[in-house]
């Protein structure tokens, strides 16, 4: 077999790791970088039962680019979120190279094993036994990425694209290879991945960057899952996933998670926080100074309606949870910024 053929092979492999049992229609998203404007990047969009075709094409558009593969199928020509039904593998960006003691700590070894052109970089994939939704493929690589102290990014979201094997990174001079260490199909239930991994408790900010003791503030005890609802309108079901209001969202990406300590986060635009972060930016006020104090109040009659700041129960009163307000239009992220579907991490 020569060369050309192997990486063929090995690319085909690769493509049906990623694609697994995907209905039929299902798309694979190719980007790479216009050679006449390298500073653009053009969209393909390929069948996914084409995998030796769609290899060729990788090896013929990575001699003069860079070229990146979106990790979870799509169903519609779009880059976005929203073209994702469901995902065959967890992933990890590694840049590290003291991460072999980590790794050898999981339960399961990684299927796969890319390195992407940068010394110690490294893409690492676990081969799906049954498909994951967008928020719980997200959630699922943040634990993996806290456990392995890997990129805690946008490399997260469902909608990431990462380098395949057999391409170059033209970040570097000359462009290095990105090499396929390893690759092994055998799948595993997210379960087993996942056994023996902390459960995901990001850090909640605090407003003013402070923290607030909830022991005297009773908004700081109230569940998430209520306050949520109050201020979005949208029941919080079972898995305790709901569009995002901060952002065009049309899969559901905001977690609610179950302690008041750990609040909510947003796996589309990475906003996250605690019941007054949540409200700041539905109201588009600050969490600080003048603003606020009107947050405060506005929450004391949203939330705890009649019992007002002498409430020390925690819960909010349940008349005054079906009357939520309408949250106005997106007023930004964590960072401060619009927060429309954001693209895909370019890996490293």
């Amino acid at each position: 077999m020569t060369s050309d053929q192997q990486q063929t092979c090995d690319l085909t492999r690769y493509i049906a790791m990623l694609a697994a049992r995907e209905p039929a229609g299902g798309l694979l998203e190719l980007r790479y970088r216009d050679a006449r404007a390298p500073a653009r990047m053009r969209q393909q969009f390929h069948d996914l039962a084409a995998g030796a075709r769609i290899a060729r094409q990788i090896l013929t558009l990575a001699a003069h680019s860079d070229v990146y593969i979106g990790v979870a199928p799509r169903r519609i020509p779009s880059g976005g979120r929203h073209a994702i039904h469901r995902g065959w593998v967890l992933w990890a960006d590694i840049d590290d190279s003291d991460s072999d003691q980590r790794l050898a700590m999981l339960a399961v070894a990684p299927g796969a094993i890319v390195n992407s052109g940068s010394p110690g970089h490294q893409h690492l994939y676990w081969p799906l036994r049954e498909p994951l939704a967008p928020a719980e493929l997200e959630l699922a690589n943040a634990r993996l990425a806290a456990a392995l102290c890997a990129d805690r990014g946008a490399v997260l979201g469902a909608q990431t694209i990462l380098r395949p094997p057999h391409t170059r990174n033209h970040k570097h001079t000359p462009p290095t290879p990105v090499t396929l260490e390893r690759l092994e199909l055998q799948a595993h239930s997210a379960t087993e991945i996942l056994a023996g991994l902390a459960p995901l408790t990001p850090a909640v900010p605090r407003a003013g960057g402070r923290e607030r003791d909830a022991s005297s503030d009773p908004l700081q005890a109230i569940e998430p899952a209520h306050y949520v609802e109050a201020l979005t309108g949208q029941l919080v079901p079972r898995q305790r996933k709901i569009n995002c209001p901060l952002h065009d969202d049309r899969t559901p990406s905001l977690h609610v998670f179950e302690q008041p300590n750990s609040g909510w986060y947003c796996f589309g635009c990475s906003a996250g926080g605690d019941v007054y972060e949540l409200a700041g930016k539905i109201w588009g006020l600050q969490t600080r100074g003048s603003d606020f104090l009107e947050l405060r109040r506005r929450l004391n009659e949203l939330l705890l309606g009649a019992q007002g700041h002498g409430s020390k129960g925690g819960a909010p009163a349940p008349s005054r949870l079906g009357h939520a307000l309408k949250p106005s239009a997106p007023a930004g992220c964590a960072n401060g910024r619009a927060c429309p579907t954001r693209d895909p991490k370019e890996a490293t």
